[in-house]
């Protein structure tokens, strides 16, 4: 019975390290050691849960792409009473410009893909930006680049091993 209810709450650990690192990847390897897991076994947790969470977001954020293109027509016609033209539609086209409000998030992503493009996307993804926004980003923007999912998940593994090796060093 004691065997079976620590077997439970290593796996409910380590199931929480999956969970965060797919979302917030920063904070996982910090709460991977906290649980008293090892440095190898916190580099393997946090690059699985980073991985498997790009890869859901990436997937996600695609079949948003996808209906967003595919109803918004609909959308806008529905609103505007005029036919739509054809299926493919950009919804940003409209006749009433709205002012577009810039916060410093929207300035710091536009400067990040101006400035950095592609590589800046894919490096800043695990630690800047929360991995289902950079899922999202890179999808949006450089969804034709050729391996887009080996280089986001290269950036987590390469990530992974740097933040856990640097909170292992400060916790020791």
């Amino acid at each position: 019975m004691c065997f079976f209810w620590i077997a439970t709450v290593s796996f409910f650990k380590l199931l929480q390290v999956l969970i965060i690192s797919s979302v917030k990847f920063i904070l996982a390897p910090f709460i991977s050691l906290g649980y008293g897991f090892s440095l190898v076994q916190t580099i393997i947790y946090t690059t699985i849960g980073g991985i498997l969470g790009i890869l859901f977001f990436f997937y996600l954020s695609k079949w948003i792409i996808k209906l967003y293109y595919k109803y918004c027509p609909v959308i806008v016609t529905y609103f505007t009473g005029k036919q739509k033209e054809s299926r493919i539609h950009k919804c940003s086209v409209r006749k009433i410009k709205r002012k577009k409000i810039f916060n410093w998030r929207n300035k710091f992503l536009i400067k990040i893909k101006h400035k950095y493009g592609f590589i800046g996307i894919i490096v800043l993804t695990p630690i800047v930006f929360s991995i289902p926004l950079g899922a999202f980003l890179a999808n949006k923007y450089y969804s034709n680049k050729k391996n887009l999912l080996l280089y986001l998940s290269l950036s987590v593994i390469l990530w992974s091993f740097i933040i856990s090796s640097i909170f292992t060093f400060i916790i020791i």
